[in-house]
């Protein structure tokens, strides 16, 4: 018998607290002695309720609880984080930049780019000001220690065989990370995988780890030694997501018009697709930076203003991602003006995988369609770390000259070796689901009951798809976005 402690900090999120669940449930079920540490109100601000709104704590709780009492969790083995019993005064430097709050360390801890990955995320803006959002920034980091030396306590305490937790990057999580690799727990850490049906445990570091993912892909592609059936499964992914069908997240493109091209589209043109990506997902991450510009937004300007064949017309596809940001990301990119660029709002209903194919080649940042477009037979140059950049099939420019010299260049797309390799990594990675059954991304019974109120999610989800509602909606998140952070500064 082995003893397991989850850390269960929130509740609001569906499919990650049914994750915490299914991991419980399936060690109980085979006789482990299962404990979780759990949230009472103790953390001054979490991804689902930065500003510690009662009401939402009250509702995180609620829905925590009906799912321990489903798996029948007795309460001796529910216990509290207790997190004001590890509080200390902290004294904090005043950061300039995010720069610094990044780099910012309590001995061994890396709580500045925990805090970092809140901020970006919840402001969704890759370069906050960081004076502006002082009092989050220092309440996080006080936070932060506490929740490592608290975690750091249950461990020694109940002296767990393994560890869980979800995630393991933001401020709430990436100290119960750290406090378990410093006591040398096996510890996983829980996401969501490349299917609906699945979660992915990546052990002793976090999903975004580049390395650890990489050798996951091996050991996946390894495991299977029947080729036909990787070809198979991969091509299956492939096809799905060209169809619009949602996979670990939503469809991007479910929603835009099959064939429709950019007006004034003219096929005897050099074209090259650029997919940029959301920089606010990676920007706190060690390992994501840009080997070659600082950002995107400065990448692309620096290609669309080189040396390059006058035929040549860009088309820069806004990741729909951005839809509705009004971030730095977005006013950089707006601002981009060269007769030879045709900016597609994020918003557009212009067809993405029609826009790859009418192309000649693509430029993208990491996102997916870099390898989704070597599998259909499209040259894709990649400017940027991502999980499939050792695989055959992207072009990897060994400087910011060699860019343009791909760019110039024809080129073939022989080998999607690679590409097949990456969509069944996609495919089979992970542990799928026997109690959770998910209905769609954000929604999902447990052990045949919902988590979450299902009426609600549906009219949610009815008023998103009406266009005009949809632009009333983004606009009013964006607005209380605005006004929500304004309350860290009194």
């Amino acid at each position: 018998m082995k003893k397991v402690l989850i850390y269960m900090p929130f509740a609001d999120w569906v499919p990650h607290l049914a994750t915490d669940l299914e991991i419980a449930a399936k060690h109980i079920e085979v006789g482990d002695d299962v404990h979780i540490i759990q949230c009472s109100s103790d953390l001054p601000s979490c991804e689902p309720n930065p500003n510690h709104i009662k009401l939402r704590c009250m509702l995180c709780k609620s829905r925590r609880n009906k799912g321990l009492t489903i798996i029948n969790l007795p309460e001796e083995k529910r216990h509290d984080l207790a997190l004001n019993n590890f509080i200390k005064p902290l004294n904090l430097p005043d950061f300039s930049s995010m720069n610094e709050l990044k780099g910012f360390k309590v001995g061994d801890l890396d709580a500045g780019m925990g805090v970092a990955s809140s901020l970006i995320s919840m402001v969704r803006e890759p370069n906050p000001n960081v004076k502006q959002y002082k009092s989050f920034v220092e309440k996080n980091l006080i936070m932060s220690l506490a929740v490592h030396d608290a975690i750091k306590h249950h461990l020694e305490v109940i002296k767990p065989d393994i560890f869980y937790l979800f995630n393991g990057r933001y401020a709430p999580l990436r100290p119960a990370l750290r406090a378990a690799q410093e006591l040398g727990i096996k510890t996983y850490v829980h996401e969501r995988a490349g299917v609906l049906n699945k979660y992915s445990l990546s052990e002793n570091t976090y999903p975004h780890d580049l390395e650890y993912q990489k050798k996951q892909i091996d050991k996946y592609w390894e495991a299977e030694v029947n080729t036909e059936t990787k070809v198979k499964i991969a091509t299956s992914w492939y096809e799905d997501r060209r169809g619009g069908k949602d996979q670990s997240w939503y469809s991007f493109t479910k929603s835009q018009i099959k064939g429709n091209l950019p007006e004034g589209f003219d096929s005897a043109k050099r074209n090259i697709a650029i997919y940029n990506s959301s920089q606010d997902e990676f920007e706190a991450i060690d390992g994501w930076e840009n080997p070659y510009y600082r950002n995107q937004t400065e990448a692309i300007k620096a290609i669309v203003n080189s040396d390059v064949d006058p035929d040549i017309m860009f088309y820069l596809r806004i990741h729909p991602n951005l839809k509705g940001l009004k971030n730095t990301q977005i006013k950089e990119l707006n601002g981009l003006k060269s007769p030879n660029l045709v900016v597609i709002p994020a918003d557009s209903k212009i067809d993405s995988y029609e826009l790859m194919a009418a192309c000649e080649k693509i430029i993208t940042f990491g996102s997916t369609i870099g390898i989704e477009s070597v599998f259909w037979g499209k040259p894709s140059i990649l400017v940027g770390r991502t999980t499939y950049e050792d695989m055959k099939g992207c072009y990897i420019p060994k400087d910011r000259s060699d860019i343009i010299e791909l760019i110039n260049k024809k080129l073939d797309c022989s080998d999607n070796t690679g590409s097949i390799k990456f969509a069944y990594w996609q495919s089979v990675k992970g542990y799928e689901y026997i109690y959770y059954k998910p209905e769609s991304v954000r929604q999902g019974t447990f052990m045949g009951k919902y988590l979450k109120n299902p009426h609600i999610q549906r009219i949610k989800a009815k008023i998103l798809s009406n266009d005009l509602f949809s632009k009333i909606i983004f606009k009013a998140a964006y607005l209380f976005r605005k006004i929500k952070w304004k309350l860290h500064l009194s």
